[in-house]
Formats: C-alpha cells, sequence, structure tokens
C-alpha cells in the first residue's frame, strides 16, 4: 500500500513483466522489462455526479433494441455500489465496512404533498431489503458509504464511491407492502453478489439490454474522473410513453453470468486510471501517421466534425458521433469510448490528444489488446537497410531497439516508452547508432511480449497474476455499437479553418527528445535536430556531416490537412505540403479513414 497525501489517495503498488523474442547469437531475450504501476484503491472525497450530461440523454440503442427507456445512469449508480462492495470484499483493510446512510429516495407511498423533480422509477415486487438497496442507490447525496480503509483519522472510500449533488430527484415505485424509510438505515447492505442480482433483475424487467453494458464503462470511468478532479455528468434518465415495442432481448442470464465472472478483472482495469486515459487516447493513434502529420490527422475530427451543421446545433451531438467513431476503429474499446462519453470523462480525452502527447501506459496494450504506440508493434523487415549513402535504419526501429534490455552496458536509459505515441521521422545511419542498436544490426525482429502482472502485499512479498485468458462477455460488449450505418464519405462544412500545428509540433519534440535527455544527446550530421521544431536553444550547434541528408532536416513546415510521401536522395521522408489553412477535399479522404481504420500495416485489430 501507498498513501498519497498530495492527492488523498490510497494507492496498491504492482508491476508487469514483460520478455522478448530472441535470435540466435543474440542474448537479449534472456532478460525482462518490469513496467511499475500504482491502482488507485481508496479516496477521501467521493466523485460528485451530477444530472446534466448532454450526450445520449436518449439511448439509441443497437439494431432491434428497445430505447424508450435511458436508464444507464440509474445502472451506473447501481455498478458503483456493486464494484464498491466486491472491492471491500477482495480487499478490505481493518475497519472496513459498507454502510447506509441517512440519505434515501422518496418511496412510492409518499406522504401527501410530497412533490419530487424527477421521475418515477419502477423497482418491481421485491421486498423490504431489496426496496432499501435502490432507495439508498437512487439517493440524493451519498446513499451508501464503502470505507475500505481507516487509517487513524483519515478514511478511505472505495474509488467508485459517489455523491448526487443535483436539485433533480428520483422518486421509486414497488410492489411492497411499505416504503423503506430512514429507519431502516440500520438494515444490511447486500453483498455484491446480491446487489447483482438485483440489478440483473432489474435490467431483464426494463428490457435495458446494452445499456447495462455501457453503465458498467460508465461506472469504470469514476476513478479516473476522481483522479483528476472531473464532476460525473450524467444524462437525467428518461422514460418515453405510449405502447412499449415487441422487441427481442438483447440481455441474457448468460450474459449476465459472464459479466458478474469478468469483475474482479474490470476493477483491476477501472482501478488503473493511466491504462484507461492510455486505451482511450490510444484511439486516436494511427500507425502510419508520422510524429510531424499529427495535426493534419488529427484536424478533421478535432476541428471540421464539430461545426458540421448536424452536429453544431444538437448539444452533446459531437461526443455521441465521437464515441461511434472511436468504437467503429477499436472495436475492443467501444463500450469503454460509450461509458466515457456518458461519464463526461471526453473532454479531458480530447484535451489530451489536441497536445500530440496523450498519456501513454505500456500497459495498455496489454489488458485491452489494442496498441496506442508505434511501440507496440515490432514492425517487420531487416532493421538496416544498405543505401547509397551507406547503412540505414528507420528511427521508429531505432527507438524500438533503444527500448530493449542492454545486452551492452552504457550509461543511457530507457526504462520507459517515448513521451508520444506517433512514430518519429525519416532514418538515420548506422553509424551514428548507439551499441545497444548496432548490436541487433543482423537480427530479425524482437517482439515486446507481456509475461505476467504482480501484485506488492503488505509484507514485502509479491503475488503473481496471471491475469484473464478469456474476455467475459466478449460477443456481447464487442456488439455493443450504436446501430448506425457509416456512410460512404463524410461531406464537411465549406468554410477556411487555419491548420495549426501544435500537435505536430509537440509530437515531434517529445518523440525526438526521449533520445537527447536519456544520455544519447544529440547523435552528429543529423541535420533533422536543427529544425526549428526540435531545436533546443540550450544545446550548441549540431555538427555537419558529408552524409548528411538534405531532405532529412525539415520535419516541419506551414502544411493543410493533405498529406503525401515524397522520395529524393534514395531516402523516404515524410513531410507536409506547404498550402496553407485551406480546406481541401483530401480532408474528407482523412475522414473517410477515420470511419474505416488505416489497419493495413501491421492489422493491429
Amino acid at each position: 500500500m501507498d498513501e498519497s497525501s498530495a492527492t488523498s489517495t490510497l494507492f496498491l503498488e504492482a508491476h508487469s513483466i514483460f520478455g522478448f523474442t530472441s535470435n540466435e547469437g543474440c542474448t537479449v531475450g534472456d532478460n525482462i522489462k518490469t513496467i511499475p504501476a500504482l491502482l488507485q484503491l481508496g479516496i477521501q472525497s467521493p466523485t460528485p455526479v451530477h444530472w446534466n450530461g448532454t450526450s445520449f440523454r436518449q439511448w439509441v440503442g443497437i439494431e432491434g433494441e428497445n430505447t424508450k427507456r435511458n436508464y444507464i445512469s440509474i445502472l451506473a449508480l447501481g455498478w458503483s455500489y456493486i464494484l464498491s462492495v466486491r472491492l471491500l470484499e477482495m480487499q478490505g483493510q481493518g475497519g472496513a465496512e459498507i454502510a447506509y446512510t441517512q440519505s434515501i429516495a422518496t418511496g412510492y407511498k409518499r406522504k401527501a404533498g410530497d412533490k419530487i423533480a424527477g421521475i418515477t422509477v419502477d423497482i418491481g415486487d421485491v421486498d423490504k431489503d431489496a426496496a432499501r438497496w435502490w432507495a439508498a442507490i437512487l439517493a440524493p447525496g451519498q446513499g451508501w458509504k464503502a470505507i475500505i480503509s481507516r487509517n487513524d483519522d483519515v478514511v478511505y472510500l472505495s474509488p467508485w464511491s459517489v455523491c448526487v449533488e443535483d436539485e433533480q430527484r428520483f422518486d421509486i415505485a414497488w410492489g411492497g407492502t411499505s416504503s423503506p424509510s430512514q429507519d431502516s438505515v440500520v438494515s444490511t447492505p447486500p453483498s455484491s453478489k446480491d446487489a447483482f442480482e438485483l440489478l440483473s433483475r432489474f435490467c431483464l424487467s426494463h428490457d435495458l439490454g446494452s445499456q447495462c453494458f455501457v453503465a458498467l464503462a460508465t461506472t469504470l470511468t469514476f476513478p479516473t474522473l476522481n483522479h483528476y478532479g472531473i464532476v460525473a455528468t450524467l444524462p437525467f434518465p428518461t422514460e418515453m410513453r405510449g405502447r412499449e415495442e415487441d422487441n427481442p432481448v438483447k440481455l441474457t442470464a448468460p450474459d449476465l453470468v459472464r459479466m458478474s465472472e469478468g469483475l474482479p478483472y474490470y476493477i483491476a482495469l477501472s482501478c488503473n486510471h493511466s491504462v484507461i486515459v492510455s486505451s482511450l487516447c490510444g484511439v486516436f493513434w494511427e500507425p502510419r501517421i508520422p510524429c510531424n502529420l499529427v495535426s493534419p490527422w488529427l484536424h478533421p475530427v478535432m476541428n471540421e466534425v464539430p461545426i458540421m451543421e448536424e452536429v453544431i446545433n444538437f448539444e452533446g451531438r459531437y461526443h455521441e458521433i465521437l464515441a461511434i467513431m472511436c468504437a467503429i476503429r477499436r472495436p475492443k474499446l467501444s463500450v469503454l469510448w460509450l461509458g466515457a462519453v456518458t461519464s463526461g470523462l471526453a473532454p479531458r480525452i480530447l484535451k489530451f490528444v489536441k497536445g500530440g502527447t496523450p498519456p501513454l501506459d505500456p500497459n495498455a496494450f496489454a489488458w485491452t489488446g489494442c496498441p496506442q504506440s508505434f511501440m507496440d508493434l515490432a514492425g517487420s523487415g531487416p532493421y538496416f537497410q544498405t543505401e547509397a549513402l551507406g547503412e540505414k535504419i528507420q528511427r521508429a526501429d531505432a527507438w524500438r531497439l533503444l527500448f530493449l534490455p542492454t545486452v551492452v552496458e552504457d550509461d543511457l536509459h530507457y526504462e520507459n516508452y517515448p513521451f508520444a505515441p506517433w512514430e518519429p521521422v525519416g532514418k538515420t545511419s548506422a553509424e551514428n547508432c548507439v551499441a545497444r542498436i548496432g548490436i541487433h544490426r543482423f537480427c530479425s525482429r524482437h517482439h515486446l511480449t507481456y509475461q505476467h502482472w504482480a501484485w506488492h502485499l503488505g509484507d514485502g512479498s509479491t503475488l503473481v497474476d496471471q491475469g484473464l485468458k478469456t474476455v467475459p462477455a466478449q460477443h456481447s460488449f464487442q456488439e455493443v455499437i450504436p446501430g448506425i450505418e457509416t456512410p460512404a464519405s463524410v461531406i464537411l462544412p465549406v468554410v477556411e479553418l487555419p491548420l495549426g500545428q501544435e500537435a505536430s509540433r509537440g509530437a515531434s519534440w517529445e518523440i525526438f527528445q526521449w533520445v537527447t535527455a536519456n544520455g544519447e544527446g544529440i547523435p552528429a550530421g543529423e541535420l533533422i535536430y536543427k529544425d526549428e521544431w526540435l531545436r533546443d536553444e540550450s544545446v550548441s550547434e549540431v555538427p555537419s556531416s558529408p552524409q548528411d541528408d538534405a531532405t532529412d532536416g525539415h520535419i516541419g513546415q506551414l502544411s493543410s490537412s493533405t498529406i503525401s510521401r515524397g522520395e529524393l536522395d534514395g531516402d523516404q521522408v515524410i513531410s507536409p505540403k506547404t498550402t496553407l489553412g485551406t480546406i481541401s477535399s483530401v480532408q474528407k479522404v482523412c475522414i473517410d479513414s477515420w470511419f474505416k481504420g488505416l489497419h493495413s500495416e501491421g492489422e493491429i485489430e
């Protein structure tokens, strides 16, 4: 356990172990790489919840699903209790407990004259204990408290603890003989298993289908919201009047069983906010986009789509479209993105992505199966190629080799991933490579392989965790992509928008800074380091070399969304064209690529 006084958070220490494939005569495979991690286990203040979410106020559903009700937020509150109690059952420390508070939702048999500014939720024909649980889940403020640990006078709550800070209220209708009252605060709260059964019955009785999965994903983002001090802005539940549609049930008992079995793994994922953020940001990464073309790649989605007529006139629509686009690009993360939009986390993710240097966690690829950086892919072909000016290696490959464990001892430090997911542009010569790169000159590709996870226990020992072998409810989770027809093309607004280069500039600086800051310095004779995007004013002038590639010295030029590849002096370089701020038809192609996903290189899905 690690207690952070600065953030008032209780963390659990852990690490992952990665291995590497080896070649004949290369001993890198004898080494391992350890990636440390901190998982958020307890918080002092619950995450505030407001009912002012503008996205998915009416659930669009998947094909053939009943969409008259939107109870995602109600289910998310139920999931927050279930995850909290499950964590307490697995990890509770001294003084850990689950208890009801005095706050309850108004019962169906309320006093004459009582009014509520909300909706009535039918919880069905349930007993008093079940009604008391629902009264706590739908209560204003905190209807329950899950205390994970008490340390002197400090109380740590579960990371999914919430506090509803909104004037809109819930009323509950139920088939019991009397309404729950404040006197029932002494009732024993249900276990995570019993609470899960109550939530499951509610989902099945109201035919909520995919909402159950999206609600769980929404709740999984609560610890991340709390970490960044963000209020959860959930859509207030809605219910359309009229005849019920006769649709097939999209949620079955086996689906629910698989969800229950996977809860420990979802808890671990949710507690690791860095993996959550890295995974959500990673959807915007594309393997064929180098560091100096990040701005034109992001520009249509970040700047063009928000001002489309069918988007700008509808509050919350942009984030809905963004969630669906991201779900199409990365089906394995579809539900997580829907949850991030529903909870209000999406704006913070967009802020990270817009700068070109979103937070990265090397464990995210192993946990989700979705690559999020060029470092997650091994690449293909030989590392070095002989050209007219000598042996060359793609900088992306050189960066990958730098991350391998050292076979030859040096004073370089490459323990973590580069500071940006986008691959560095261009090639470097073999003579400028340090020994830890050159030693792999004749090696076939080395693959980074996830081996296992290890938890740090209180007695100083570690517990090896082999992880999840199969994805629980995989079929159901991957189906939760709203049933929309992907357009053959997207028509963008006919306006001129200037294309800023902040993302490209930031990504380029960070990806090259990874090398210069880790002890290698600026390679001799590499003119690219003289570029204004990479130039460090505190470093003396880069010495020139007769073999300098003239085209390798220009990384950042003013550009539009046009993406081009040029070939000069036998070295393929990637450079933006120089048409400033013009909206061209190429942007439409870029948007189409977002829907389809550019996965031809590496087949990342």
